[in-house]
């Protein structure tokens, strides 16, 4: 009888806890565009960079939806399908894919 009570308060904490959120980092380019049109950025734990360059340091991400402010302009983004497909500005819609970053770990 203790091992299905041991069982099940690990059973009813695992269904409790939060799914983690998926992982966005790495490089972003839009997709069904000619490359030398492609809008791409980058995703890091320490912030947003386009063209090698740190636009922003504060982002927001719920699993769900992206958005950081790049000068005046707020970039929205929802994930689907494991790609960010943008939101604002509203140009047009379009998709991005992403190249995976290699983080390392310090310790």
């Amino acid at each position: 009888m203790l091992g299905t009570m041991v069982f099940g308060v690990e059973l009813e904490q695992k269904m409790f806890q939060p799914e983690p959120l998926p992982d966005i980092f790495g490089v972003w380019t839009e997709q069904e565009v000619a490359p030398y049109a492609a809008d791409s950025f980058e995703v890091r734990p320490s912030g947003i960079f386009v063209d090698g360059r740190q636009v922003n340091t504060h982002y927001q991400w719920d699993g769900h939806v992206l958005e950081y402010t790049l000068g005046e302009q707020t970039y929205t983004y929802t994930f689907l399908a494991d790609q960010l497909i943008r939101q604002r500005p509203a140009h047009y819609t379009s998709a991005f894919s992403r190249q995976a970053l290699m983080l390392r770990h310090t310790l």
